[in-house]
């Protein structure tokens, strides 16, 4: 491994509703085993029903230390925000990557919160009956029970946090948000949240910001959530700008 700089610490059921993050105030998937991971440009929090501690810090450097050396030699990986051209000497994750950005229309980057979560889901996932990885928003998510998952929005016309309802059946799933609001991610538009619920979290990562980037009026909402739910991919939408919401698919709405 490279830069082994990272921290990795273990928080207990009992404290996790003490971490402030937006998008950790109000966690409800409280599993026997969690952890936060603090690496680079991510702030992960790993939760599971099983001990995986022995293999999460090397499974974090690792897609961490594949991406920069990718991005080393092919520089417009990074810098682009359109599609690039897959070639195959690429390795997996960048090849889906690529994928992924070219059915949404987005530069390979905007899907590498999803890529991290993948990546690490891949090396653990068959060891636990429930996994959630969440990163910066966007969640990898197995389980074998329904689920309530909390996404922040800043909206005065609604509450600072919606609940939204996952079913065991709909799992392994991503579930990915974007908003041109709030938060790091470069968006191109002018919706307050958008949330996608996908196969895979590299898959919702690309929509969200594709989305996203469509929306720039209320009328648009019916409009793009007609466009996307063609795309095999999506199994659910929810858009919020100003006062309107638009939702479909897999997304159930939940009380808090």
């Amino acid at each position: 491994m490279s830069d082994c700089n990272i921290n990795v610490n273990r928080i207990f059921p009992d404290k996790l509703d003490t971490d402030k993050s937006v998008y950790r105030s109000s966690i409800k998937y409280k599993e026997k085993y969690n952890w936060r991971v603090v690496y680079k440009y991510s702030d992960l929090l790993v939760s599971c029903n099983r001990d995986v501690s022995h293999k999460l810090e090397n499974l974090v450097v690792e897609i961490y230390d594949l991406l920069e050396s990718f991005i080393d030699k092919e520089p417009s990986f990074k810098k682009s925000l359109s599609p690039i051209k897959v070639e195959q000497n690429y390795p997996p994750i960048i090849k889906k990557m690529c994928q992924k950005a070219a059915t949404f229309n987005v530069g390979p980057m905007a899907t590498v919160a999803g890529a991290v979560c993948d990546y690490i889901a891949s090396g653990l996932r068959k060891q636990c009956s429930r996994l959630i990885i969440e990163n910066g928003g966007d969640v990898f998510i197995k389980s074998n029970r329904d689920i309530s998952a909390g996404v922040y929005i800043k909206n005065k016309n609604f509450k600072d946090r919606i609940y939204m309802k996952i079913k065991s059946k709909d799992t392994p799933c991503g579930l990915c948000s974007s908003s041109g609001s709030f938060g790091h991610s470069l968006s191109m538009g002018r919706v307050d949240l958008v949330v996608v619920l996908a196969g895979s979290t590299i898959g919702a990562d690309g929509a969200a910001t594709s989305i996203a980037n469509k929306i720039e009026k209320n009328t648009d909402i019916n409009r793009v959530i007609k466009r996307y739910k063609e795309i095999k991919e999506i199994d659910g939408i929810l858009i919020i700008k100003d006062e309107n919401i638009g939702i479909w698919g897999k997304i159930e709405l939940a009380g808090t």
